[in-house]
């Protein structure tokens, strides 16, 4: 017998393949699993394949538990077995137990999936009976379900209660004194027990695939009737629940979600055992390779899910509670949510109010506007965006020319490209949890009140207004346009463009700016994305974001001279303060100290440094409590003014006064630039109307 090792979690047999061998467990554990209904433990002693005649095929999945030996010889008769047991005489008995443990746990598997097969065709005939009952109140017509109406349970095989199954379960029952003092008496007593176990092994493994088999087959064929129970369970309920001021009962929210996303059979059977193993799991943060394994198998069929039930929800005015708060908060199954916190998720979803400006919008409402031709997906991992994207598979020939131009305005493809890129990385990231995240929504997670945290457009917009009133330029950058009529080739004007932030669903603690504009153009929307339900404190997280949005708009304007400071900008002076801070003679030695210590929190990115001064300079300065250096306060407020309101409450603030005095020269000086030019063209055309671009730059130099 020749000796074989594999590792925790590594499959040895697939369903299907042809039986060749006996392997005979030394140490470790295997499972013969059809990844979901069974599951059967094979410890040390049991032999694999043992259940089987050969030349037959594995009816389930045999997966390493732990790290396992193996002795493994071939298998062409039943004489094998009896050789397995005799070559390993000095273990005999503890094969023998094992053996016989493994027929138990068959029999226990075998009870398990014919209750379950009974209680699918009860809970069909039962929801069948209802959905008629449903269809008449919601004055629909009844479709009819032959298969349904005719379903009739797999009668009992009786294995589970038979004179052979008593045997197995006295066998195992008395093991300890077997192992004593009756299977070392005679290596055929254990052969014995080891055969007896594979015969009884081998019927309740026929019997077992005959019954998952029936399963899967009838999961598949009322496939149809389980959609449209639920669809029209979900209308009468939306009415029934609209109906009324309380807070409804969330139960079997997954079957909703999924009978609405209409996935294939596979993904969504592994997503129902995935999200009940996830459940069951006490340590949902291990860092094991097992428990990595399932929370990427979970966010992957998360997202599956979610872009089959966006298009559904495009096809449909109808849209249960259930799969708009999966839309919005993630949320899967009130079970691994928790009671209170499903109603809570329930309230938010009816309750929620859109941003009326349109720019605050959550991810569902996101993927809507990219689906209505409204938006642009935004950039990829790579910082390539959609027509990047399709130039790059173009260019290492992954698709044709003809399929490039057809997925150019595939409004599907666009939407499958943002959740698959962007929304999987920055759901993720915003979490906070990069180790441990996964997207469904867990009561573990949450960490504070969710009425507390969550981040409502009205919250946002309030913030932004905050951040705006002081710093009125943010979102400002230069345009160029040029009036032949009036001979100007040139025109560069300030022209304001607000971000889209997009609330992504989980419990999370980050915010982040994703892009500072959408492909080329530089008066485009920039894309920033946030959790919906915001752990820290919301309005830190929107003035990071801002700040991060101004080093990024000015590297984006400036190019690859951003940090060039004979072209002055915030990037170039910034960078030029941090890298020889210690020779500048304005600093003391104590705040050089607190630079060299910044830098060093910051690991030397000066944008995370300017961050963190901008965060001071919009909840500190601006209201009068000094908290940057001298070098550091000129440049921000050169770059980011306040505004009039706040530049007129710090006049008589004697570190701002030279600030303000030469900015006033210089902003006058623009101010009387722009009046002569209008005057100019008002001169030239006095009856005719001013450009818009102009009169919003003499109202933006007046600001």
């Amino acid at each position: 017998m020749e000796k074989a090792a594999i590792r925790k979690g590594q499959v040895l047999h697939k369903k299907g393949e042809e039986v060749k061998k006996l392997e005979l467990v030394l140490s470790g554990a295997l499972s013969m699993t059809d990844g979901g209904d069974v599951e059967v433990r094979l410890g040390s002693g049991s032999i694999a394949g043992a259940v089987y005649e050969p030349g037959d095929v594995y009816a389930f999945d045999y997966v390493a538990l732990e790290d396992c030996t193996l002795g493994v010889q071939d298998y062409n008769s039943e004489d094998d077995i009896a050789e397995a047991v005799t070559s390993m005489a000095a273990i005999g008995p503890a094969i023998a137990a094992a053996n016989m443990e493994t027929a138990k746990g068959m029999l226990e598997a075998l009870t398990s999936v014919e209750e379950a097969a009974s209680s699918l065709c009860k809970e069909l005939k039962y929801n069948y009976n209802d959905y008629k009952f449903l269809c008449a109140k919601a004055q629909m017509p009844p479709a009819q379900f032959v298969f349904v109406e005719v379903l009739t349970a797999p009668e009992s095989s009786g294995l589970s209660e038979g004179w052979e199954a008593e045997a197995v379960r006295a066998f195992c029952g008395q093991a300890p004194a077997l192992k004593k003092m009756f299977y070392p008496l005679e290596p055929s007593f254990c052969i014995e027990a080891v055969m007896r176990a594979s015969e009884t092994g081998c019927k309740v493994c026929k019997e077992m695939a005959a019954v998952t088999e029936f399963i899967r087959d009838t999961k598949a064929r009322t496939a149809d009737f389980v959609k449209a129970f639920y669809d029209v369970r979900s209308r009468v309920d939306t009415g029934e629940r609209s109906a009324s001021d309380d807070t409804p009962t969330i139960t079997n929210a997954m079957d909703v979600i999924l009978s609405f996303a209409d996935v294939k059979p596979e993904i969504e059977e592994t997503f129902r055992k995935d999200i009940k193993k996830y459940t069951d799991t006490t340590d949902r943060r291990a860092k094991s390779a097992e428990m990595r394994q399932l929370r990427m198998s979970i966010a992957e069929g998360f997202y599956e899910i979610y872009e089959a039930a966006f298009f559904r929800s495009m096809e449909t005015t109808h849209i249960p509670a259930e799969v708009r708060m999966f839309f919005l908060f993630g949320f899967v199954d009130e079970v691994l949510a928790g009671s209170q916190n499903t109603a809570t998720l329930y309230r938010m979803a009816v309750a929620w109010e859109n941003d009326p400006n349109g720019h605050i919008l959550t991810l569902y409402d996101w993927l809507s506007k990219i689906y209505r031709g409204e938006a642009l997906p935004s950039k990829n991992e790579f910082d390539n965006d959609w027509t990047e994207y399709l130039r790059e598979q173009l260019r290492t020939n992954a698709i044709t020319q003809k399929k490039a131009d057809e997925l150019a305005h595939d409004v599907r493809a666009m939407v499958s490209f943002e959740i698959h890129n962007m929304v999987t990385s920055a759901n993720k990231v915003t979490n906070g949890q990069l180790a441990s995240f996964v997207p469904v929504f867990c009561a573990t997670d949450v960490i504070r009140p969710l009425d507390k945290c969550i981040a409502t457009p009205a919250r946002i917009q309030a913030i932004f207004d905050k951040i705006l009133d002081i710093d009125f330029s943010c979102f400002y950058r230069p345009a160029l346009t040029s009036y032949p009529e009036f001979g100007i080739q040139h025109f560069v004007y300030n022209v304001e463009v607000k971000p889209y932030l997009i609330l992504m669903p989980n419990f999370g603690s980050r915010g982040l700016m994703w892009q500072e504009i959408e492909g080329v153009k530089k008066t485009t929307p920039a894309h920033m994305v946030l959790s919906i339900f915001h752990s820290e404190d919301l309005e830190v997280t929107i003035v990071r974001m801002c700040a991060q949005f101004r080093w990024e708009m000015c590297r984006r304007i400036q190019g690859v001279r951003y940090t060039d400071i004979t072209e002055p900008s915030l990037t170039a002076e910034y960078t030029n303060y941090l890298q020889f801070y210690k020779k500048n003679g304005n600093l003391s030695s104590d705040m050089k100290d607190r630079i060299k210590i910044m830098l060093q929190k910051a690991r030397n990115d000066y944008k995370n440094v300017f961050v963190a001064d901008y965060e001071m300079y919009i909840l500190n300065e601006a209201f009068g409590l000094p908290r940057l250096n001298k070098i550091a306060r000129e440049i921000v407020f050169r770059y980011c003014t306040f505004s009039k309101k706040f530049r007129k409450s710090m006049a008589a603030n004697p570190q701002y006064q030279p600030l303000l005095e030469r900015w006033g020269v210089t902003q006058g000086a623009k101010a009387h630039g722009i009046d002569l030019f209008l005057k100019k063209v008002q001169k030239m055309k006095p009856d005719g109307e001013v450009p818009a671009e102009i009169l919003s730059e003499v109202e933006f130099v007046r600001m």
